[in-house]
């Protein structure tokens, strides 16, 4: 193999190692809807986070960095293949800030609205304390005059670091410390009585 080829070759092999090991350790929240009812003109979600928080993203917490969990929650029409192509009706954003204590050997979890604060010693319980303080989610839907049928997504987002252009570009090769679901849905249901 000639010696110009061997270095390049190389490099795009460990792009795709390191991409992989991004993706694996990346599937770990979802959501999953339990309950949809419309009462009064408003949407009541019932709902629960469920995985964990990787072990790169609690480990940059431990080490001073404060994490932004953000959830959005869009109901949008239920026509088309799981809604796609179909407009935004309603949206909500709940953020939360996790960052750690060393004083109080603790994570700390910051709800933005309305303003708390709760701690949490383990981290496997802080997705069990984000579903106490977001769940259920109430979206007005009174305004909305919709005859079909409607879908809730869900999409989560954790973001610890962020490196700006040039550096930003080693993130999208491997990054185990920021996190993106896709976005998750609902089943459809009806916004009339």
């Amino acid at each position: 193999m000639n010696m110009k080829i061997r270095p390049v070759f190389l490099t795009i092999i460990a792009v795709f190692v390191l991409q992989a090991g991004g993706a694996v350790c990346a599937e770990n929240l979802s959501v999953q809807f339990h309950s949809n009812t419309v009462e009064q003109g408003s949407c009541h979600t019932d709902f629960s986070l469920n995985g964990y928080i990787t072990y790169d993203t609690v480990d940059a917490i431990k080490n001073g960095i404060t994490a932004k969990l953000k959830v959005t929650f869009q109901l949008i029409r239920s026509e088309g293949f799981r809604g796609l192509g179909q407009n935004v009706l309603r949206e909500k954003v709940r953020s939360l800030y996790i960052s750690y204590d060393v004083w109080e050997d603790s994570f700390v979890i910051e709800n933005e609205d309305p303003k708390s604060v709760y701690y949490v010693e383990k981290e496997g319980n802080i997705i069990r304390m984000v579903n106490e303080i977001i769940s259920p989610i109430v979206i007005d839907a009174s305004p909305l005059n919709v005859d079909g049928e409607v879908v809730l997504r869900a999409k989560i987002y954790i973001e610890t670091i962020k490196l700006y252009p040039p550096f930003g570009i080693f993130l999208y090769f491997f990054d185990p410390w920021n996190y993106e679901s896709d976005w998750i849905y609902s089943s459809s249901f009806s916004l009339k009585k």
